[in-house]
């Protein structure tokens, strides 16, 4: 019998907690047992990764569609938080269990990523996560409506990109302008959005004991085999 459901909820906390309890209470007697804990548990976060992608692509389409947003935010607020904790809880169950040294070699990768994330996780970044997505999410509803008035029709500002490559000097002009002062009438929230997005992001770098945003996802995106220096040297030698 598989351990989750085909028809489970992903975005459903209801749905979700009593297989994360299963987890968290499941006896861990033998290596083989946690093997098995491995495969639920990446069961179980394959279909709520899944839920959340569909409300995240539904969320950017659709901004204007109050149904939809609402149900990325309640995902947001009252799902992720849950699951940061939980994940957390499930990582030192793993980790700190006598028998992890006993997994194969294929876990290797696994474990070490999941050490970085007991390392670096501070119940006190759960509500600043929480804040950071809610913002993108304003920031995305915001360039969401952006749309212009030009050759007859109301436009997209992709949809206005055809004209920017416009042979005629004219037609670029006026469209790069019509795009540049729509922009503008939301510049003042954008910018502050971005200053929050400064401030809370590095307020979370901090609390995880990190100098700087950057060294944290770092670290965050489980980016093991290349360091910031070799991406900007990387990025130096393309410009050169």
């Amino acid at each position: 019998m598989s351990f989750v459901p085909d028809d489970l909820d992903g975005a459903s906390w209801q749905a979700i907690e009593p297989h994360m309890n299963d987890l968290r209470d499941r006896v861990l007697s033998c290596s083989g047992c946690l093997t098995k804990f491995i495969a639920d548990r990446s069961a179980l976060a394959e279909i709520i990764s899944e839920a959340r992608a569909r409300l995240y692509i539904d969320m950017t389409c659709q901004t204007d569609d109050e149904d939809v947003q609402k149900a990325w935010m309640d995902f947001v607020e009252n799902v992720e938080p849950k699951l940061s904790e939980y994940s957390d809880i499930l990582n030192r169950r793993l980790a700190g269990h006598e028998a992890v040294g006993d997994l194969p070699d294929r876990y290797d990768v696994l474990l070490k990523g999941m050490m970085t994330d007991i390392e670096i996780f501070r119940e006190e970044n759960i509500p600043l996560d929480t804040a950071v997505t809610k913002l993108v999410t304003e920031y995305n509803e915001i360039c969401g409506a952006q749309t212009v008035e030009f050759d007859g029709e109301e436009k997209t500002f992709a949809q206005m990109a055809i004209y920017l490559d416009n042979t005629d000097r004219a037609v670029r002009e006026a469209a790069w302008r019509a795009v540049s002062e729509r922009r503008f009438e939301d510049s003042e929230r954008v910018s502050e959005i971005y200053d929050e997005l400064i401030r809370i992001r590095h307020q979370i770098a901090t609390n995880a004991g990190f100098d700087g945003y950057q060294h944290y996802m770092f670290a965050a995106m489980h980016r093991f085999d290349y360091s910031i220096e070799h991406c900007l040297e990387f990025h130096d030698s393309i410009e050169a």
